[in-house]
């Protein structure tokens, strides 16, 4: 009895060191050999269970580039001996050379699995072996040499040797570039050595940021495909499998911009740029906006690689530009990019206006040289405002010759000796009424005086406690948010209080250089000369922004005289 006990004691503390011992690590792939750059599967089984993290692929699988993992239990009972394996699911991408690669025994805890030597076949030489396959990729490249920020294509063909029943289409990827799908995918059929073949066509846009030599990695296609089953007797079911693919890589050669390029790089096939004016036959006074719209349309670009036009050799006018709009096609399988400019101009002056043409640098991939694009000058006649006053309307009196001078003064003195009155006693009698006539005339105009001076005073008073009537009037459009209400009252306002002769609501912000109302007069600008209808919302901000410049510039320190220095040297 002493001896089954020890027995079995024995037997339970040997146990665990008996089944850790017979751990076993068995690693094997789907294919072999595999073509150069194509996806296969390694699938790894230990005959334990164990954590999705105690096995780390990327750490022993320096050679092979992975693309997911995933991991599996299983716990299976027979006669009542329980067993538990974890299988560790590794999809792998074939090295870029070709010859043979040693898959290392991979270890997992105190155990390690077999090795494997896998064969790399040639993608240029392998297309028969390829074929065989029942699904692969064939990509081509639009050029094999553009310029850096060029976008070519890069055409993906997926071919599969049954239906498809699910899958994903991995991006090529470049570094340092721009990948993008381009269209919609396009599906079609193909008879390959006698053998039928699902084809998905996908193109996608590659633009690369940097220049040299590039490789292109291939897209890699994950999913499964649908076979009928052979060993039903009904012949409508069907079955999947799991298929995986990838193109083999493609190099590039990107060469960068000229090296007496400056400015903006624009690589493209054709740029143009064009100008409309909204109104053309319409009568333009100064103080009325001028619409115009440009259009910069480029060929195999992103609109985000379009330049922005420069407006700053506009002189005697005020430039109020919109936001850009950008837009993107495509016609006859090319991409154009399209960048639209709305800007209002408003002359300041009458007489000929001419608005240059603008100009825009690219460069010509095809004929490889700098070439501009240019837009239409505009000439425009504008017309004096109907308001506006002549610079030079009264002339100041001539003065007079001395001659004349001479004549008048000699009339005066000779009416003078004529008029000299009488000595007589009517002569007294009159001289005493008229005094006393004008010191009543002095008495009655000291005591108007005094009642103008007193009615000034409670005028003033009130003038202090109410705000002026052009006041009003912007406060009530600027509440209202009328746009063109709110342009003209504050003209009135800055006429009548600042004493501007306003052409430019510009020259108000100018005056306080409060940046705030700087800021509320453009936007109002934009939103008064816009070419589509903008709703303007901003009076209470502008009403704020102008309260704030007054203040401000009322805080501002006068500059004090300079005196001369008391001791000149």
């Amino acid at each position: 009895m002493v001896r089954t006990i020890v027995l079995a004691a024995f037997l339970f503390l040997v146990s665990p060191l008996a089944a850790a011992q017979t751990a076993e690590v068995i690693a094997s792939v789907d294919k072999n050999p595999v073509i150069q750059g194509e996806p296969f599967t390694l699938t790894v089984t230990i005959n334990d269970d164990v954590s999705q993290t105690a096995w780390q692929p990327e750490e022993q699988l320096r050679d092979f580039r992975v693309l997911n993992v995933r991991s599996s239990r299983r716990t299976s009972v027979i006669n009542g001996e329980t067993t538990r394996t974890t299988s560790f699911i590794v999809n792998l991408q074939a090295p870029n050379m070709a010859g043979i690669v040693r898959i290392p025994p991979l270890q997992i805890g105190d155990a390690s699995s077999n090795a494997i030597e896998l064969t790399i076949l040639d993608a240029a030489t392998s297309a028969d072996e390829l074929e065989q396959r029942p699904a692969f990729i064939r990509t081509s490249l639009e050029s094999n040499q553009v310029y850096v920020q060029q976008q070519f294509k890069l055409v993906a063909r997926l071919y599969l040797s049954a239906n498809l029943h699910s899958g994903n289409l991995v991006a090529p990827e470049l570094d340092e570039a721009e990948v993008s799908q381009f269209g919609q995918d396009e599906e079609s059929y193909e008879i390959i050595n006698g053998k039928r073949y699902q084809v998905f066509q996908r193109t996608y846009l590659v633009t690369p940021l940097r220049s040299g030599e590039l490789t292109i990695r291939g897209p890699i296609f994950e999913g499964q495909i649908t076979r009928e089953s052979g060993r039903s007797v009904f012949s409508s079911i069907a079955t999947t499998q799991p298929v995986s693919a990838a193109a083999a890589p493609k190099s590039i050669n990107v060469l960068p911009s000229p090296d007496d390029w400056t400015g903006h790089w624009l690589p493209s096939e054709l740029v143009s740029l064009s100008v409309e004016q909204a109104t053309p036959e319409a009568t333009v006074e100064v103080g009325q906006p001028i619409t115009l719209t440009y259009r910069l349309t480029a060929i195999g670009v992103s609109p985000e690689q379009l330049p922005e036009l420069n407006f700053e050799g506009l002189t005697d006018v005020s430039v109020y530009p919109e936001a850009a709009e950008f837009a993107s096609t495509t016609r006859n399988g090319r991409v154009i990019a399209q960048r639209s400019q709305t800007v209002a101009i408003i002359p300041r002056s009458s007489g000929k206006l001419t608005l240059p043409a603008l100009d825009v640098a690219w460069f010509n991939t095809r004929l490889k040289q700098k070439q501009l694009a240019s837009s239409q000058p505009i000439v425009v006649n504008v017309q004096p405002a109907p308001n506006a006053s002549s610079a030079v309307e009264q002339q100041t009196a001539k003065p007079e010759s001395p001659i004349n001078a001479d004549s008048k003064l000699s009339a005066e003195h000779d009416a003078s000796i004529v008029l000299t009155p009488l000595q007589s006693p009517y002569f007294v009698l009159a001289a005493v009424f008229a005094g006393l006539w004008l010191l009543t005339l002095i008495a009655w105009a000291w005591w108007w005086l005094r009642q103008q001076r007193t009615k000034s005073v409670s005028v003033n008073a009130e003038q202090v406690h109410k705000p002026s009537h052009t006041w009003q009037q912007l406060q009530h459009a600027a509440l209202a948010n009328d746009a063109a209400a709110t342009e003209q009252a504050l003209r009135d306002w800055a006429h009548q209080q600042l004493s501007l002769p306003i052409h430019d609501l510009r020259e108000i912000a100018e005056h306080f250089k409060h940046q705030p109302l700087h800021s509320q007069i453009d936007h109002l600008q934009r939103c008064r000369y816009a070419s589509a209808d903008k709703s303007w919302l901003e009076g209470k901000a502008l009403l704020r922004a102008l309260k704030a410049a007054q203040k401000h510039l009322k805080q501002q320190p006068k500059a004090k005289p300079s005196l001369s220095p008391l001791y000149p040297n």
